[in-house]
């Protein structure tokens, strides 16, 4: 998911960015230690040290040799995230905005300027439908559409092009979620910002967010007590968490526009 980089108020982020060598800009990396990896397409690609650890115990704790082992499923849900990203930061230097980098955190993420609601919008949807057009070509394959077990999730992952088949396809519907921190939240304030005010486009996503929470909360309820309840909670949680933080920016964002009202009429 793109992340907007911080700035001071009075400074748009832009002027505030180092230029690099090759001309393109570029905003400072967020705070923290973050081991650098390698620069495809021009982005670099940056790994938090806390991920590197939880990497290595979850694939030192593993001990089958199948495909369908720890490992391989590892791997191909990193790819997958990395492809995901790397659309978000192409797409906004496609656009003629910043990007900072790609940073593998907990929750992955790239770095980009802020731009219009228009370029926002592509931006925020550039990664999931990447993940989209990936599962429908590896779908299409007769090797993994002739033996998707499509009524048995517990199977996805039985091959290694299963496994990438139902992770991208995963991560392409859920990244259309109407609600922060998801792509499709994104979209839809950038979506909102192009017919209303900033400040309007901030409440009405933080609206649809605390719906799509209480949603995944009402479903963990259906679930209990089966072991799946337990994480559609913590997603549920998660959106309104995330919902009730926009709400905030979007008071503030408001207040902004009141005092800008305030001083066209003075002048």
């Amino acid at each position: 998911m793109p992340t907007d980089p911080p700035a001071p108020p009075e400074t748009p982020a832009s002027e505030n960015a180092p230029e690099p060598a090759a001309g393109v800009r570029e905003p400072k990396k967020p705070a923290g230690t973050w081991i650098p990896l390698v620069r495809i397409g021009g982005v670099r690609i940056y790994l938090d040290p806390m991920v590197a650890v939880l990497l290595g115990l979850l694939l030192t704790a593993s001990d089958s040799d199948s495909p369908s082992d720890m490992f391989v499923v590892a791997g191909i849900l990193l790819g997958s995230v990395l492809l995901h990203e790397l659309a978000h930061a192409w797409m906004a230097r496609h656009r003629g905005l910043a990007v900072g980098g790609i940073f593998l955190h907990l929750v992955p993420y790239a770095y980009v300027e802020r731009g219009a609601p228009q370029d926002e919008l592509r931006v925020a949807l550039a990664g999931p439908a990447l993940n989209l057009i990936l599962a429908g070509l590896l779908f299409a394959c007769p090797a993994v559409r002739d033996g998707f077990a499509w009524t048995q999730p517990e199977r996805w992952f039985d091959t290694p092009l299963g496994a990438a088949a139902a992770i991208n396809l995963l991560m392409g519907v859920f990244n259309l979620v109407p609600a922060l921190p998801a792509d499709g939240g994104r979209a839809l304030r950038a979506g909102l910002m192009t017919k209303t005010a900033p400040g309007t486009a901030y409440a009405w996503t933080a609206r649809a967010g605390t719906y799509v929470g209480a949603g995944f909360l009402f479903l963990a309820v259906l679930l209990w007590p089966s072991a799946d309840s337990f994480g559609v909670a913590v997603l549920g949680v998660f959106f309104i968490l995330t919902a009730w933080r926009e709400a905030r920016a979007g008071m503030a964002e408001r207040a902004r526009e009141r005092a800008r009202a305030r001083d066209e009429r003075v002048g």
